[in-house]
């Protein structure tokens, strides 16, 4: 099979897997779908004690999302991602704050992350938040993300995102029940410029999987100006990211300590 004849396959394919989840896309109930998406696996995840939850989670938003881009319905393809990441972080960060244990087992690496915050924040030091490590890191995951997204249509970036916020969810959750105050703790934990980030990185692959799907299967999509337009908020975004990170690490951090509780249980291990 040539690479023209294996393009023309792949499209075919994915505009038919694409018409075949319209029914979910369509008519006023549209938002319960992203939601559960969200939820339900979450909940089979942390009922079997595995992680597993995560590419099934991203797996049912990209369904979601790919009618969306196929009808270049931006607003409700975006729309979708970012219902079902709020859904799921809710419950997740409700899960870690009620069973830490059950959310570690559930959230990958969630432990060891809650715990880098944890001396982060007491302490302010971690390369992570060192600027000369974030800048490039930040460089380097925007163009990782980019080309994850146009070889996969956009799964694999929201494979990645679900795990990744996984790892805030399991350490909010924790910080909630180790901080004198909830809401600041919530507010602070999530903190702001990763919920820009997250924000850049839904346009980023409604964006790519729209090109993407574009490519394949032949069809237009959206006009040039229309993309412009998510090109450049797509750059805002990151910019902007960038630049309240720059601006408020020092700040969130210094709220978290005045927050938090340092008690035995704060340093223990969760098993």
């Amino acid at each position: 099979m040539s690479l023209t004849d294996l393009r023309q396959r792949v499209g075919r394919d994915s505009w038919r897997m694409a018409g075949l989840c319209r029914p979910l896309a369509d008519g006023p109930t549209w938002w319960l779908w992203p939601v559960a998406a969200g939820v339900v696996p979450l909940g089979l995840g942390w009922a079997l004690g595995t992680g597993l939850h995560q590419p099934l989670t991203a797996l049912l938003l990209f369904l979601l999302m790919l009618p969306h881009v196929r009808e270049e319905r931006p607003v409700r393809g975006m729309g979708v991602l970012a219902l079902g990441f709020a859904a799921h972080c809710a419950a997740a960060i409700a899960l870690a704050r009620v069973d830490p244990t059950g959310a570690a087992a559930a959230m990958p690496d969630g432990v060891g992350y809650w715990q880098a915050q944890v001396a982060w924040i007491t302490t302010g030091t971690d390369p992570e938040y060192d600027w000369v490590n974030w800048v490039p890191a930040h460089l380097h995951l925007l163009v990782g993300i980019g080309v994850l997204a146009v070889l996969s249509m956009g799964f694999a970036p929201l494979m990645e995102g679900v795990y990744q916020v996984d790892l805030m969810n399991f350490y909010v959750g924790n910080l909630l029940a180790h901080s004198a105050n909830p809401l600041p703790a919530l507010l602070l934990g999530w903190h702001p410029w990763s919920v820009i980030r997250g924000l850049c990185y839904v346009v980023l692959v409604y964006e790519l999987a729209s090109l993407a799907l574009q490519w394949l299967a032949r069809r237009p999509l959206a006009a040039r100006g229309t993309r412009r337009v998510r090109w450049a908020a797509l750059v805002g975004l990151f910019l902007l990211d960038g630049a309240v990170k720059w601006v408020t690490l020092d700040l969130v951090r210094d709220g978290l300590a005045a927050n938090l509780l340092d008690t035995p249980a704060l340093h223990g291990d969760l098993r």
